[in-house]
């Protein structure tokens, strides 16, 4: 007797923000679909989160983020923007694809990250009087090497990853840099952090325009990270001991 093989539902989840025609929106559920028959048994979860941006002086509105869980690495993501959301959708995922096949035949990415420079997300110019921290995430860092923090950077395509150093025992931190893509510790040289409170800090971040300011906390010690959000508002990662708040990856999501 011959048994049919019924291949189990497609993990795959599509999450539309901002205003878009319902035509975009089913687009994105047909390409994100399609993309997980494509990338293999071997890729689970597949999420797409597709945003319009309000934002008039944007030049590329449309960010598209998507993630899927890959079988011996890990998670990898990608986040791009481009001027319309069916374009975003199809380089997003495209890019995705690229990012899975070259990990299951070369092991790493390599600096594709840096290939897709022109399609950044960009910041909206909030007035400065009306930004605001819109975002606090206590987490347990990761116990990492620094070549292993710089990696999933890499694969959860990130401008910065805060771990705790694994030969140290102290909080470290790797960023990306903005004109070469490559990956190195901050600070450079291995200099002290600064001890920063967060007015402060936020006088820093606009007065030298980085995309984030790595300080320590005067009330514990441990290194935190104050960091500009595409929406204009400001991001605060703080780390928190073994049982704390929170779990994971602290890294700059947005």
């Amino acid at each position: 007797m011959t048994r049919l093989r019924h291949r189990p539902a497609l993990d795959v989840r599509v999450e539309i923000r901002g205003e878009l025609p319902r035509e975009d929106a089913e687009y994105a559920r047909s390409r994100a679909q399609d993309t997980a028959v494509l990338l293999g048994p071997d890729v689970h979860g597949l999420r797409l989160r597709l945003t319009r941006a309000r934002d008039r002086m944007l030049t590329r509105p449309a960010l598209a983020q998507a993630d899927v869980e890959l079988d011996g690495t890990g998670p990898v993501r990608v986040q791009l923007a481009t001027g319309t959301a069916r374009e975003a959708v199809d380089l997003v995922l495209g890019t995705l694809a690229g990012r899975v096949a070259r990990l299951r035949e070369l092991g790493d990415i390599g600096l594709a990250a840096v290939h897709e420079s022109a399609y950044r997300p960009q910041w909206a110019d909030r007035p400065l009087a009306r930004r605001r921290i819109a975002r606090h995430k206590a987490v347990v860092p990761a116990r990492r090497t620094q070549a292993q923090a710089a990696r999933e950077l890499l694969l959860l395509d990130r401008r910065f990853h805060l771990f705790l150093d694994a030969d140290t025992g102290r909080d470290g931190l790797v960023h990306r840099c903005p004109l070469s893509g490559a990956v190195e510790p901050w600070p450079a040289g291995g200099d002290a952090l600064p001890v920063l409170d967060l007015a402060e800090a936020a006088r820093r971040l606009w007065l030298t325009g980085r995309p984030f300011v790595c300080h320590t906390g005067p009330e514990d010690g441990r290194a935190r990270v104050l960091y500009r959000r595409y929406d204009g508002h400001y991001g605060l990662i703080t780390p928190v001991a073994e049982g704390g708040r929170g779990a994971g990856m602290p890294s700059a999501r947005d």
